[in-house]
This record gives structure tokens, sequence and C-alpha cells, in this order.
């Protein structure tokens, strides 16, 4: 009987130690699983359309909502009435925060700790056009109304503060930075129909290399290209394909597209490697372009150098008159193209004309020059004075020209300063230009290029 008692009491030290242990495993498990889900390590997308300034309750993280310095009840929904938009925010703990304007929320990085304030600071956007049209009131040296029928609002001189980050970004995420053209009035907007608006136009910062306006096969105009935009080979590489109706040709769509291959960059279709997967334009870059109707009209005149004016080519670029109308009979071999001739094209990225070019100049020298034909823009201090003169090599404008020789001539703008014409297949420096859309706010910036103006859509 006393061996059975001592077994009995055996098995109850056994059953209270493993129940012991067994207490012991849950409240470790149970402090792992909390700390595990207390403590973020991974970023975390807090989509709060609402959220109340509260203490921290149950949570682990607390929003705070201010407009500039103003504390808010809670967080403004994306299109709200006061034009405000996000600014920056803050967190304690180390966590920090990177905001996501398509969800209209923030993205929380590095939160570590639990109990972890956040601050979200929203400011008044102002619409890109009004904006800049407001400042031009105040800042009559860096902006100046050009004497056209539209009364466009430019940047003017050599080097003003005009730089704009739209979002554009390298293979390394640093920023394409681009330049504001100014405010053009009375542009054909095709993003909700067919409207005349006012609309920010921007030229890219640097170039994306040097290629064909157009080539052509040698029994066509000699092989020196086709002086038509609508179908060039430098508004395919610029351009979706749904502008053109998609073709598998080389060098389609690859600036769009972020891609790499093969350009068009000599007479008689020759062409040479390109690679845009870092300088490609970038999908956030992309919800901010408009897709409007450019002005591809020239001239009826045949060229002469002593009459292209910045208002005399501005007429000309909005004119019915086209690149090939001059050449008919030719025996030079350069105007035997079959391609029909437009005064208009409908698409998203073009290349700046000479009339930007001619205007944008400014200082002293700007009454003096805008008299001048740009052929002498390389004398005079017009083209030093000019921020659009490229650097290093000629550029390539929209305009094609009109001759009695040839349907193949296209205007550029030399690495000196003087506006010239040539055949469109000589590989020269190609650079965008788009019109931003209607709805474009600056949130910030100054212009200066270490302090680009910001803005979202």
């Amino acid at each position: 009987m006393k061996l059975e008692k001592y077994e009995d009491k055996n098995k109850k030290k056994r059953k209270i130690i493993l129940i012991s242990i067994g207490v012991i495993v849950l409240i470790s498990l149970s402090l792992i699983l909390y700390k595990t889900f207390a403590s973020f390590s991974e970023e975390v997308s807090f989509p709060m359309m609402k959220g109340k300034v509260d203490y921290f309750g149950n949570s682990d993280i607390y929003f705070a909502f201010y407009k500039d310095d103003e504390l808010l009840e809670e967080m403004p929904q994306k299109d709200n009435k006061e034009n405000l938009v996000f600014d920056h925010g803050e967190c304690d703990n180390g966590a920090s925060i990177e905001w996501n304007n398509d969800e209209w929320a923030p993205l929380i990085k590095e939160l570590n700790k639990v109990k972890t304030k956040c601050n979200l600071y929203f400011k008044k956007a102002i619409n890109a056009v009004e904006y800049f049209t407001e400042l031009a009131k105040t800042d009559t040296t860096n902006l100046k109304t050009d004497d056209t029928s539209e009364a466009n609002i430019r940047y003017v001189g050599a080097n003003p503060n005009n730089y704009i980050d739209i979002g554009d970004k390298d293979s390394y995420g640093k920023p394409i930075l681009w330049r504001i053209i100014g405010v053009m009035n009375n542009i054909t907007n095709l993003d909700n129909g067919v409207q005349q608006e006012s609309l920010v136009k921007i030229i890219r910062t640097g170039i994306i290399g040097g290629y064909s306006w157009d080539t052509s096969l040698s029994e066509i105009n000699s092989g020196f290209g086709i002086n038509e935009w609508s179908q060039a080979d430098a508004m395919k590489l610029l351009n979706p394909d749904t502008v053109y109706s998609g073709t598998s040709e080389i060098g389609g769509s690859l600036y769009w597209k972020r891609e790499s291959g093969n350009c068009y960059s000599d007479e008689k279709q020759a062409n040479k490697t390109c690679d845009f997967t870092s300088s490609g334009l970038s999908e956030e870059a992309k919800k901010k372009i408009a897709k409007i109707r450019w002005n591809t009209g020239t001239k009826e005149e045949i060229y002469d150098a002593n009459k292209i004016t910045a208002k005399y080519m501005y007429e000309g670029e909005r004119s019915n008159h086209n690149g090939k109308e001059q050449c008919k009979n030719a025996s030079s071999g350069e105007c035997n193209d079959e391609v029909p001739r437009t005064t208009t094209w409908d698409g998203y990225i073009g290349l700046m004309y000479p009339s930007d070019y001619g205007y944008a100049v400014g200082g002293e020298v700007r009454d003096t020059c805008l008299g001048m034909s740009m052929n002498s823009y390389n004398s005079e201090d017009c083209g030093t004075n000019d921020w659009l003169k490229p650097g290093g090599s000629s550029s390539y404008f929209l305009t094609p020209m009109s001759s009695s020789t040839s349907s193949n001539r296209v205007f550029h703008v030399s690495s000196t300063g003087y506006v010239g014409i040539g055949h469109c297949h000589i590989a020269r420096w190609i650079i965008p230009v788009v019109y931003l859309k209607k709805n474009a706010k600056i949130t910030g910036g100054t212009g200066d290029k270490n302090t680009p103006f910001t803005l979202v859509v």
C-alpha cells in the first residue's frame, strides 16, 4: 500500500511539471506572436481615406493630420474642394513615410516599435496655368508675354529658374528634370473631347540621343527622308504606338515604353542601337502629359533666311501650308514621295518649334533679337541669352521647310545658336517636348535646379 501511494504522488508531480511546462511554452509563444505582429519590419500601407485624430487606443500607430500648422479632425479626401495635396510627413521611433498619390495613402517604413505617431502635412496646391500666370505679374525678368495673337507667357533669358520635376526618374531613382517653356493659350486639348485651353508646355533637360527626324528608302526622296511629322521616325520613337496605329518598325515607341532596340540615324534607313531603359519616359511622368493637337504647318514662301523671325515662324507653324506644296516636279529626285501632308497632328510628345526658341531670348538684347531673323541668333548675343540654345550639337525643330527642290527638309538650331534648314535624315539631337494636363497643380519648389517646381495631377 505504501508503494502505491508513493507512485501516486510521483504521477501527480509529473503531471504538475508537464502542465507548468505547457503553460510556459504557451506564454512564450504568445509573447513571440505578439512581438511579431506588434513590431512591423516590413513596409506597410495604410489606405486611410478618413482618420479621426484620437489616442492610440488599441492601435500601434497614431495619425495626426495638418493643413499647414492647423490640426485637422480627419485626413482630406483626394479630390477635396480646398485643393489640398500632401506636402510631407514625419514619424517618431525611426519610422518614415512615402506618399502614394494614386492610392491617396501613406506607406509607412521602418515601423519597428509599438505606439508610433505620424504627422501628415497637407497644403493648398495651385493649378499650374494659374500659378505661372500669376507669377508672370511679379517676375517680369524671367517671364514675358509674347507679341502673338495668343499672348503666350514664356520663360526667357540665358538661364531662368524654370526647372520642374514631373516624376520622371532614371533607373537609379534620380529625377530627370524638365524645364518650362511657358503657358500656351488656345491649345487644342484632346484629353476630354476637343477643347481650346491654356496649358503649360515643358521640354526635357538634355537630349535623348542623336537620331534622324525621318529617313527613307533610297528610291524615295533619294533616301533623305520625308518631312511629314505624322509619319516621321522621330514621332514614332517618342510616342505610344496607338498614336500611329502600331507597327513593328525600327525605333517604334522605344522612348515611350522605356525599351532598347535600334533607331534610325542616317540616310536610306540606316540605323544604330539605342537604349532608353534608363532615359525613357517613366510611368509617373506619363500620367501628367496631355494629348493635344500639334501645329505642323510652315510658311508658304520658298525659304528666305532673312525672314525667319520668331513671329514669322509662329504664324507659319499655325498655317495651312505644308512642307511639300512647293515641290511638285523637281528633277532632283528629292520630291517623289507620295505621303499625304497634314498641318496638324494629334499626339503626346513633339519637339520645340522655331518660335519657341526665338521667343526664349531675354536680357537687354531681347527687343533687338525679336526683330532679327533667327539665322543670325549666333550673333548680337541672341543665342547666349536664349536658354533653349543647345550645346554641343544641332537640335531638330518640329517644323518642316517648304522648298522647290525637296520635300525632306526641316528646321533645326545649331550649337552656336542660328536657325537653319537641312535634310531630315541627318542624326541631330532629339529633345522631347510635352504639354502638362489641365489639372496639373504646383505643390512646391522655386524653379531652381536644386529645388525644382513639383506637381501632382
